[in-house]
């Protein structure tokens, strides 16, 4: 009997049952053999607050000061490793630029808006003839996802959290103001109970009888290639069309880029889709200067969305005792450690005012009820 189990040990999930092993009695459960096996274990994490919707955008600031406090004193790792986000645009794009910029700088100051020379200056791979301006989010990093889910995972063991693994719900029923959760493993018991299934929020949801929120896995895809007549730089910075039409950053001096595609499928093991990566090359090969033969690797994951592409959480309004936290899209990474925190004051009963006074957040904007 546990007085919160976890579905799903995602970075949501963990974050969570991190937070509230302070207070609770926590079991996170995985159908994986391996934690953190979809969506966390295959992104391209990046602090970005130039990213996604103002509200996206506001939650994201709002989880900077957990990026910035740890370093690890032993092997001076820290969690965000900064590298800058360049949002280029064609002259096509220019005035998307522009209203782009506008709408940052009423958040945060961190962007320069730069001409195309400025531009290739930063990233010379770019043809000279494709980009005309862009937005230069210069305090946007890499960040250590490795470290960020140790740390959740330590602060979850220290407080006796469990995890169980490879675990197959069959049944759900409530009675008695407790969750039971019959499996291939044993029958858990739980107050309470969270739904942070990743791109499975729906599937849970209709297992428990709760309304499903419409939400839309889509497909990701990302390739590497070494290019054969560019040196690559491993600080040049993340490149990102305007639009968001293809993205690509240099690793370990190999280039991994994405077309971008986010084609709705159903929850699954996603793989990478020959078609998805050859419309990626055609938009590396119109928007910069690498010539290559091969892939090298390639791989896809899940990023799952509401409508509105906004995270939804909170409190189920017809099913007792059932929490949400589902639909952080391509943005779960980077704005986990304050949803986290939102969502166990929520469920702990505190207070959420601090967050909006401190951040501007309204929690109704996020809150489930808003889908209803």
């Amino acid at each position: 009997m546990y007085d919160v189990v976890v579905i799903g040990s995602g970075m949501a999930g963990i974050s969570l049952a991190s937070e509230l092993s302070e207070d609770l009695s926590v079991c996170v459960v995985e159908k994986e053999k391996l934690i953190s096996y979809h969506s966390t274990g295959r992104s391209m994490a990046f602090y970005i607050e130039s990213y996604g919707n103002e509200i996206v955008r506001k939650l994201t600031t709002a989880s900077k000061n957990f990026f910035n406090s740890f370093e690890d004193p032993q092997s001076k790792r820290k969690l965000l490793n900064k590298r800058g986000v360049l949002h280029i645009g064609n002259k096509a794009q220019t005035q998307i630029i522009n209203n782009l910029y506008n709408n940052l700088c009423k958040i945060n100051n961190n962007f320069d808006l730069l001409n195309k020379s400025q531009t290739l200056n930063l990233l010379p791979c770019l043809k000279e003839e494709y980009v005309e301006s862009s937005i230069y989010d210069y305090e946007a990093s890499e960040i250590d996802i490795n470290l960020m889910y140790d740390i959740y995972m330590k602060k979850l063991k220290k407080n006796n959290g469990v995890i169980i693994k490879d675990i197959q719900i069959n049944n759900f029923a409530f009675s008695a103001n407790a969750w039971e959760l019959f499996s291939n493993q044993e029958t858990i018991r739980s107050k309470l109970l969270v739904n942070a299934a990743g791109a499975w929020c729906d599937e849970v949801a209709a297992k428990t009888k709760a309304k499903k929120i419409k939400l839309v896995p889509k497909k990701r895809t990302i390739f590497g290639f070494k290019p054969k007549n560019i040196q690559l730089q491993n600080d040049w910075p993340l490149a990102v069309d305007v639009e968001e039409k293809f993205y690509f950053k240099v690793e370990n001096d190999t280039v991994l880029a994405s077309p971008a595609d986010e084609t709705p499928v159903l929850p699954q093991d996603a793989q990478a889709d020959e078609l998805d990566i050859a419309r990626g090359i055609e938009k590396i090969n119109n928007s910069t200067n690498f010539q290559f033969n091969s892939i090298t690797n390639k791989w896809a994951g899940l990023r799952s969305f509401v409508k509105d592409k906004t995270p939804v959480i909170g409190f189920d309004k017809k099913i007792n005792s059932f929490y949400w936290l589902a639909g952080q899209g391509g943005y779960g990474i980077e704005t986990a450690p304050i949803l986290a925190r939102i969502a166990a004051n929520d469920i702990l009963g505190k207070d959420l005012f601090y967050f909006k006074k401190k951040y501007d957040i309204d929690f109704n904007l996020i809150n489930i009820s808003r889908l209803n």
